[in-house]
């Protein structure tokens, strides 16, 4: 049977996945210069608007949970088909809602629908490429997804400007429909029968086996800590940039630092990773999202007023470059560890990153607005926790497999490879 990577075109496939992957942030950040204007519409504050964006990741982050191991029984290819119609509709039950119950149910729906793209487009990757290759595909998809937290706010911005707060969920439920009929008509199933698992049940058991892997936990502390920042960042920034008194159109291009910073630490990264150990990598990541982490807290200490709080359009981008570090590499790290189950690992490592997003939101909806001194400590406490979360289970992970160095992987910097985990996990 001929895989994807063989009967569809090379940019065809990097398209679908790059949407795939993207789509769900985009549709996330895409409302987040219109907050107040939608506030306004539905005669509520700001924050119940707030909320949908932590209704949104929640919903994302449980329909990743049962997509992943549902396309390892079933194949990605109808997963993702049926996911793609739902966010496609739910798209446009959020453009017409006459009320915030109704946006918030919208949003809901629709992250329910783009999980599925997000999840099984890592695994399509897994399905498809080796582990160092995997590694570099990530990074060559992750610096194109990385670029929707900016284009997303920047074209959001001008619609709510001079359209409506509505008509950027008409742009998402068109992009939605293009991948829907790109992906029916020209990509491939990427998993064939033989390698799919025999039932759905000794799937679903492949989480708890996953849960007792302190490496497993080592991959997904980076991506929880990192987004949940990044994600409390998103939240509380309308606000901030709001306090220091930018108008609408001005805010949307606030973001575009933030995504330059993501994109480079992305194709660094995806550099580095053909001579450097991916654990080795994934510690300068850290570095850099700490290193932010103090600027922003600093901003914040200085009580800046006025536009020189504008210099957290500097300081903010030094985490993520870091992000573009830690969020393609230990997704890799983690899905091509426990190849074996590795819709339910991408699935499962992609709910807890988008728990600690909504969590992330969550807390910052409920900090002072636009407060850079408050924000700065919630940053500053997701690079801490972030870094020893890594370390300890990275050592956790050392002990339980005897012989395999602390500082290992799931691909090693010129080659090497670690003793292979998969059987610890498979069914």
């Amino acid at each position: 049977m001929k895989t994807a990577s063989t009967r569809t075109p090379y940019a065809l496939l990097l398209a679908v996945l790059c949407s795939l992957n993207a789509g769900g942030l985009f549709a996330s950040d895409i409302n987040l210069p219109g907050v107040p204007a939608t506030a306004q519409a539905f005669h509520t504050p700001v924050a119940s608007v707030q909320w949908t964006f932590s209704a949104f990741m929640i919903g994302i982050a449980v329909s990743q949970a049962v997509y992943g191991p549902i396309s390892d029984a079933y194949g990605r290819k109808r997963v993702i088909v049926a996911g793609l119609g739902l966010f496609t509709l739910a798209s446009l039950v959020c453009a017409a809602a006459p009320s915030v119950e109704v946006f918030g149910a919208g949003r809901l729906l629709q992250a329910l629908g783009a999980g599925s793209g997000m999840v099984l487009g890592r695994a399509v990757i897994s399905d498809l490429y080796a582990e160092k290759d995997a590694a570099r595909m990530f990074a060559t998809v992750m610096p194109i997804v990385g670029v929707s937290p900016s284009v997303a706010p920047l074209l959001g911005g001008y619609l709510t400007t001079y359209v409506s707060w509505r008509a950027p969920f008409v742009v998402t439920s068109l992009i939605g429909l293009v991948t829907l009929v790109v992906m029916v008509a020209s990509i491939p199933e990427s998993l064939p029968p033989e390698r799919r698992s025999k039932r759905l049940g000794a799937t679903l058991r492949s989480y708890p086996k996953l849960l007792t892997r302190p490496l497993f936990w080592a991959y997904t502390v980076n991506l929880a800590f990192a987004y949940g920042g990044y994600f409390g960042y998103l939240a509380a920034s309308p606000l901030v940039f709001e306090k220091i008194g930018l108008a609408t159109e001005t805010t949307s291009y606030c973001y575009i630092t933030v995504s330059i910073a993501y994109v480079a630490g992305n194709l660094t990264s995806r550099r580095l990773v053909r001579t450097r150990a991916v654990d080795r990598l994934l510690w300068t990541g850290h570095g850099f999202f700490l290193a932010g982490a103090l600027m922003m807290l600093g901003l914040g200490l200085s009580g800046a007023g006025g536009h020189w709080g504008l210099l957290v359009l500097v300081f903010m981008p030094v985490m993520t470059f870091g992000n573009g570090f830690l969020l393609p590499l230990s997704m890799s790290a983690g899905v091509t560890t426990f190849r074996s189950s590795a819709g339910s690992a991408s699935g499962l490592m992609g709910a807890i990153q988008l728990l600690s997003a909504s969590l992330g939101i969550l807390l910052c909806s409920r900090l002072p607005a636009g407060d850079l001194f408050a924000l700065g400590w919630f940053v500053l406490g997701a690079a801490v926790l972030g870094i020893c979360g890594f370390a300890l289970f990275l050592s956790l992970a050392g002990r339980q497999a005897g012989a395999v160095p602390a500082t290992g992987g799931g691909i090693q910097g010129a080659g090497a490879r670690i003793p292979d985990l998969e059987g610890a996990t498979a069914e």
